[in-house]
């Protein structure tokens, strides 16, 4: 029986953080200038932190079932920012003379709340953007943003999402209630995904024009080149 403290996206998260708490560790000497307190030491324990995380709720084989389910939700996560993103994008490019709709849009389908925090992946906000995406949007809306090109079958994915993501509802009530009983994995994650996202907000404008190097401290890339196989090794 799976426990209701440990979640697919908690897994998720921790193996995100891990990727991105050793690329931080691999660039600290060049990183170390930005900030007072980031230095090797510092960096160590990052890595050390994630890793007795890791090994205190999520290794052993019991979690075999969990591991299968993260790796749905890595689809789904991967396949549901992509395509907001291209209807974002595609928003700005065939309303460009329409401010007035773009702002409406972005507003009432969750990208002026939610787009930031689920790109840097946030699974909460993800979630909720989702849903608002599919509760919000009309018959009417859809003809209207698809008129100018944008192929409907990317918006009808996202609604397809927003249905396939009520199998993760109980990991999503447990991260609206962080006080829960037993919930003490889930805070972990948080606290360490909190202080990861600080880093990566930093990082990221520091590498700005050095992508590959940016990407390293991108949770979505982090998440997108996580591998099945022997995730929690």
């Amino acid at each position: 029986m799976e426990s209701r403290n440990l979640c697919p996206t908690s897994i998720a998260t921790i193996l995100a953080c891990r990727s991105i708490a050793h690329s931080f560790a691999e660039n600290i000497f060049e990183l170390s200038h930005l900030r007072r307190g980031w230095n090797y030491q510092y960096a160590e324990s990052l890595k050390k932190k994630v890793d007795e995380i890791i090994r205190q709720y999520f290794s052993g084989g019991q979690y075999q079932p969990l591991t299968e389910k993260m790796e749905l939700w890595r689809e789904i996560m991967i396949s549901a920012l992509t395509d907001l993103a291209i209807v974002r994008a595609a928003v700005k490019v065939d309303f460009k003379n329409d401010k007035s709709f773009q702002k409406e849009f972005f507003e009432k389908h969750g990208f002026s709340e939610y787009f930031s925090e689920a790109k840097n992946g946030d699974h909460l906000s993800l979630y909720r953007f989702v849903q608002q995406f599919a509760t919000a949007l009309t018959p009417e809306t859809r003809a209207r943003i698809t008129a100018g090109g944008l192929d409907v079958h990317v918006v009808d994915r996202i609604l397809e999402d927003a249905l396939e993501m009520r199998e993760f509802n109980e990991c999503f009530e447990l991260m609206k209630n962080p006080g829960m009983v037993g919930n003490e994995a889930l805070k972990e994650v948080g606290q360490i995904y909190e202080e990861i996202k600080d880093i990566c907000r930093i990082t990221t404008a520091y590498y700005y024009f050095e992508p590959a190097k940016r990407e390293s401290f991108s949770f979505f890339k982090a998440l997108r080149n996580l591998q099945p196989a022997g995730m929690l090794a």
